[in-house]
């Protein structure tokens, strides 16, 4: 089991890293139950990509962030197959900093049981998710409910949510008010994403879009028409903004070649930078070949090989998402 002077293990997008984020942290350090904390973004795959800024932890000696759930690539992700891979990489088993309501499923997560066995659990409390003896003694054995708790964090942690984010970077997009969107992320984030131009438009190098508000709608229908220019098959798009925080919209698209999948991408890319002075946060391309993803913030576009299109079955995946038939069109 994890001392005090161990590190505890800290996973999640941080997308982007926020002053939530930072509290927790510091809140598990404060606990003496861990020396280090160690971020470790989730790996992202290109079906679930998503737009994560470094996260910034300037002067922090008992923080860092590890890339290796980045570096393993495992696909599915399971914690206790990352765990293993530390424990042998690193020579320690790390504490597993969580909240509370990863912690009331987690007798149901892959080898949940032998993960709490293997490691301290490190709790954060959250709203609406209760944490007591009874409610873990349902899943858990006595001994098992003892340790749990014994890992539960003092303390009151601020809840941010992707809506209030999005909706301060929309208001930074359309005035260039900077200070709705530093309340929210931990020190030197804001002026990186600034400086990267990451999850909004920018007219240019390190300045903000400030044409008002961007239409994403818009920018979807900027990217259907691209690809049809260029004769993707099978377009199809899907409102995804109410099952998934990722972004409000997707669109996926058949190449039948590795050529006309870099064309696609490519002319979609300068199409969207044309209209909307909008740069893609991310270019991502499998290292199987075959699938070109760009993400344009509230819009992230998949150009596919019908190979690729058929074994990752992005559609039944986000089989909850509603397709737009009013869109020009919804399936070409």
């Amino acid at each position: 089991m994890t001392t005090g002077g161990g590190t505890a293990f800290f996973g999640g997008s941080f997308d982007p890293p926020h002053l939530g984020h930072l509290a927790v942290a510091a809140a598990a350090l404060g606990s003496g139950m861990c020396g280090k904390v160690a971020w470790v973004p989730a790996y992202a795959p290109p079906h679930k990509h998503s737009r994560r800024a470094p996260v910034t932890i300037a002067g922090r000696a008992d923080m860092y962030v590890s890339r290796i759930e980045e570096e393993l690539a495992l696909s599915p992700s399971y914690t206790i197959e990352v765990i293993d891979n530390w424990r042998k990489r690193y020579g320690e088993v790390p504490a597993l900093l969580i909240g509370a309501d990863s912690l009331l499923e987690l007798h149901n997560w892959h080898r949940g049981g032998e993960l709490a066995a293997r490691c301290r659990i490190l709790t954060y409390p959250r709203r609406g998710c209760p944490i007591s003896a009874e409610i873990l003694a349902a899943h858990w054995r006595p001994e098992m409910v003892e340790k749990l708790l014994s890992g539960v964090l003092n303390g009151d942690f601020f809840e941010i949510s992707s809506s209030e984010l999005k909706s301060a970077m929309e208001k930074f997009t359309a005035t260039g008010d900077i200070m709705n969107v530093k309340q929210f992320l931990a020190p030197g984030v804001a002026e990186h994403i600034i400086r990267r131009g990451l999850y909004i438009g920018t007219a240019g190098e390190g300045s903000p879009k400030m044409a008002g508000k961007i239409d994403y709608e818009e920018v979807l229908r900027c990217c259907v028409d691209a690809a049809k220019e260029k004769l993707a098959e099978d377009v199809v798009t899907l409102s995804i903004g109410s099952v998934s925080s990722i972004a409000d919209y997707f669109m996926i698209a058949t190449a039948n070649s590795e050529p006309q999948l870099r064309a696609v991408a490519d002319f979609i890319d300068r199409k969207v930078r044309e209209n909307f002075h909008l740069h893609s946060a991310a270019t991502a391309e499998s290292s199987e070949g075959g699938w070109k993803l760009l993400d344009f913030g509230n819009v992230i576009v998949h150009v596919m090989t019908p190979e690729m299109r058929a074994r990752y079955n992005l559609e039944g995946l986000w089989g909850d998402a509603e397709k737009l038939r009013g869109m020009r069109p919804e399936r070409i």
